[in-house]
């Protein structure tokens, strides 16, 4: 899996994919321990989703579970860039009530307070 992390300098972190990928059981594992690492260090988490061609059970899952986490800590996740197949899968699960989806990053971090430079 070919994370970015980006680090904004609000202390918000960009977390994005460098190629297409395919998010589903074989790798949740993977991206629950990168992201938990993340977590333990910014609870302020933008998700761009623009590289993310599927996602599975397992990795909405992890997503509730990182959303939980952060606002258990006093932060937040955002999600951004949707693919419409993404966003669709979102819209049927309910979970667009519950998560912030945004267009862009930068609508994301201005979301949370973060002038876009």
């Amino acid at each position: 899996m070919n994370l970015n992390v980006e680090e904004h300098p609000s202390g918000t972190v960009i977390i994005s994919w460098t190629e297409p990928a395919v998010l589903d059981a074989a790798n949740a594992d993977e991206l629950r321990q990168q992201v938990g690492e993340i977590q333990a260090r910014c609870p302020r988490i933008v998700f761009d989703l623009g590289q993310v061609e599927f996602i599975d059970s397992s990795i909405i899952g992890a997503l509730v579970g990182f959303l939980r986490r952060t606002r258990a800590a006093g932060g937040d996740v955002k999600l951004a860039g949707l693919t419409p197949d993404i966003e669709t899968i979102f819209e049927v699960t309910r979970l667009h009530r519950v998560f912030s989806i945004h267009p862009t990053v930068g609508a994301a971090l201005e979301d949370f307070g973060t002038p876009v430079s």
